[in-house]
């Protein structure tokens, strides 16, 4: 006996995908810096020193200084010059008076004048110090004025490079039903 036999093929769709990585790449090159640095301004004064000499007791012993000085020197050796004059007057008194002196007193007075010294002493004694030197030294005028450091930086962008990756999504294969009818023996 010969029956119907219903037979359903069936197949699934198949779904390919296809894809790629994406992928980036980046470099940051350095950026340029340059520095500067200027000098500074100095400004250096040096006042010059005060040389101070004072020649006058030199002039003095030279008995050549100015006129009123020479005068006061006379004028402050005048009270010893009165009282050495008048001590030599009593000691000439003294020895005239001396009747038992075999000297002549007189003689001697004369010859006294002669060989006197003049008491009064026109010039100051010579010395090396007589001249006197000082310096006064002035401290240098020192201005500085600093400079700042001249700094540019120019920075360079980084450079990225970015390859995209894609996903293809595709049908493989599509879905089917298929449906048959076929004689079918039961026995055979």
């Amino acid at each position: 006996m010969d029956r119907l036999r219903l037979s359903i093929h069936q197949t699934n769709a198949l779904i390919g995908m296809e894809s790629k990585d994406s992928s980036i790449s980046m470099r940051s090159p350095h950026g340029e810096l340059s520095i500067e640095q200027p000098k500074a301004k100095m400004d250096i004064q040096s006042p010059k020193g005060e040389l101070v000499i004072d020649s006058s007791k030199a002039l003095d012993a030279l008995a050549m200084g100015p006129h009123l000085r020479f005068m006061n020197n006379i004028y402050s050796q005048s009270p010893n010059v009165l009282q050495q004059a008048i001590s030599k007057i009593v000691e000439d008194g003294n020895r005239m008076i001396q009747i038992t002196n075999p000297r002549n007193a007189f003689a001697d007075n004369a010859a006294d004048v002669f060989t006197r010294k003049n008491p009064i002493e026109y010039a100051t004694p010579a010395s090396c110090l007589n001249v006197e030197v000082q310096y006064y030294p002035q401290k240098p005028i020192v201005h500085i004025e600093q400079q700042r450091p001249i700094i540019n930086y120019t920075p360079h962008m980084p450079e990225i490079q970015y390859n995209p990756g894609f996903l293809n999504i595709y049908l493989q294969q599509k879905n089917s039903i298929q449906f048959s009818v076929s004689k079918y023996n039961m026995y055979a």
